[in-house]
């Protein structure tokens, strides 16, 4: 029996990019660098048009997040 293979539903998706934006605010606040904790809360919104562009696609969270980055420079910085 053959298997179809779809992208994750845009919840789905959306709780895992932030469970990497979540890891990537604990390390800045490891780093004690506010400025990129700031930088990450602020992406947010930028992020969301890129998960929604994902929307029907099997993408990886931190795919999301690259694409994020060479998008909108400034997201993280």
């Amino acid at each position: 029996m053959a298997t179809i293979n779809v992208g994750r539903t845009q919840p789905s998706l959306t709780r895992s990019v932030e469970g990497e934006v979540e890891k990537l605010l604990r390390v800045a606040r490891k780093l004690r660098d506010e400025s990129l904790a700031e930088a990450l809360k602020d992406a947010l919104a930028d992020i969301r048009l890129i998960e929604e562009a994902f929307e029907d696609e099997l993408a990886d969270p931190l795919e999301v997040l690259l694409v994020a980055q060479f998008i909108f420079p400034g997201v993280m910085r």
